[in-house]
């Protein structure tokens, strides 16, 4: 089985839609959304359609929670705040019945576990070995057959390995082979707004059967969703940091 495995789309159109041209081209059997399909950026409606149109399998993460008031927005950022209250305003009644619809994390093909933030907090951040590890003994606790885990919300790629006692950080190369033991903690990065110091959109080809992953980085107009960003109102933040990646 071939999956692409996508993440943190946050309403960016352009970047979806040159990210599903690409995955086109992969011949994969199934789509997989690690969550926060919308916030930040000026398409929510477009992107929640395209993304029911072609059949991606998702999950919700913390800005479409947000966008729903499934959860208070006290939390994040002054510009992620304005951005999620455009967002609410502006998304339509049969999309955010979709992303209400969602659950928070998926267990898929009894392959691979689903998460947005970490496995134990859909909001929780992953940023180091420390976070690994509580993640990995979560899995081994929680999910005993699962020996996979791919997870959104940090916007950043990373791949962090484990035995029973011990967590790698690997953070070279782009296609790796899995192991058939020990655990295995991966981020695609994301669709809609890198932070890898990379402009473009970021995702991940899982071949199962092989146990290989593929991390890919896809160009796409940034250009034109700035030009977006600024033409609805919102932070011009938003639009800058696309050129820069972060």
């Amino acid at each position: 089985m071939r999956y692409a495995i996508i993440s943190d789309i946050h309403a960016n159109l352009e970047a979806l839609c040159a990210t599903l041209k690409d995955i086109k081209n992969q011949h994969v059997d199934k789509i997989i959304c690690l969550g926060d399909v919308v916030g930040y950026y000026p398409d929510p409606n477009k992107c929640v359609s395209l993304c029911k149109k072609s059949g991606l399998i998702s999950i919700r993460g913390n800005h479409d929670d947000a966008a729903l008031e499934l959860c208070p927005i006290d939390n994040f950022n002054p510009i992620a705040q304005e951005a999620l209250l455009w967002t609410a305003e502006h998304l339509k009644k049969e999309n955010k019945e979709w992303l209400q619809l969602l659950p928070d994390h998926l267990v898929v093909d009894d392959d691979f576990l689903a998460v947005h933030g970490s496995p134990w907090d859909p909001y929780a951040y992953i940023f180091s070995s420390a976070g690994a590890l509580r993640s990995f003994s979560y899995m081994r606790t929680n999910y005993p057959t699962i020996s996979i885990c791919f997870f959104g919300h940090t916007h950043q790629k990373a791949l962090y390995t484990s035995d029973e006692n011990s967590v790698e950080e690997v953070t070279q190369g782009t296609e790796y082979i899995l192991g058939n033991s020990g655990l295995f903690l991966i981020n695609p990065g994301s669709v809609g707004q890198s932070r890898d110091g990379i402009p473009g959109a970021s995702y991940i080809i899982y071949h199962s059967e092989k146990r290989k992953i593929e991390f890919r980085h896809i160009p796409y107009d940034i250009e034109t969703t700035q030009r977006k960003v600024r033409a609805a109102g919102l932070p011009m933040m938003l639009a800058e940091r696309l050129s820069l990646g972060y």
